[in-house]
C-alpha cells in the first residue's frame, strides 16, 4: 500500500447562495472530522469567479479515492447545488511540503 500523503482539490460553481453553502459546510464538519484518513481540509470561496472548493489532505491516495467515491455517490453534488460542467477534481501525492518561516500562528492575519 502506498504510504504517501495525498492531496485532493475539489472546485465547482453552485446554484446556491454562499450563505446556504456555508450552512451546509457547517453541518458537515462532524462528518468531515470523522472521515477515514482525512488529515485536514481547507474550504474556500472566490467571489470573483463564483467558485467554491476545498483542498483536502489524506493519509494515502487510496483513502482520498474512497472519500471522493462517497462524495459523488452520496448525493453531495446536488446537496451543494453543483453545476455539473463546473466540477473539477484533481488528486495527487504530496511530494514536498515547504513551511513558511514568516507564519505566526498567534497572529490574526
Amino acid at each position: 500500500m502506498n504510504t504517501q500523503k495525498a492531496i485532493v482539490n475539489l472546485k465547482f460553481k453552485s446554484n446556491l447562495s454562499i450563505d446556504r453553502l456555508n450552512e451546509i459546510s457547517e453541518d458537515r464538519k462532524d462528518v468531515l472530522k470523522s472521515t477515514k484518513g482525512l488529515i485536514s481540509v481547507f474550504c474556500y470561496t472566490n467571489e470573483e469567479t463564483k467558485t467554491i472548493g476545498g483542498t483536502f489532505i489524506f493519509e494515502s491516495i487510496q483513502l482520498a479515492h474512497q472519500y471522493l467515491g462517497q462524495f459523488l455517490t452520496n448525493g453531495l453534488g446536488p446537496k451543494y447545488g453543483i453545476l455539473p460542467m463546473t466540477l473539477k477534481i484533481d488528486v495527487g501525492c504530496l511530494k514536498e511540503i515547504v513551511k513558511g518561516t514568516n507564519f505566526n500562528p498567534l497572529s490574526d492575519n
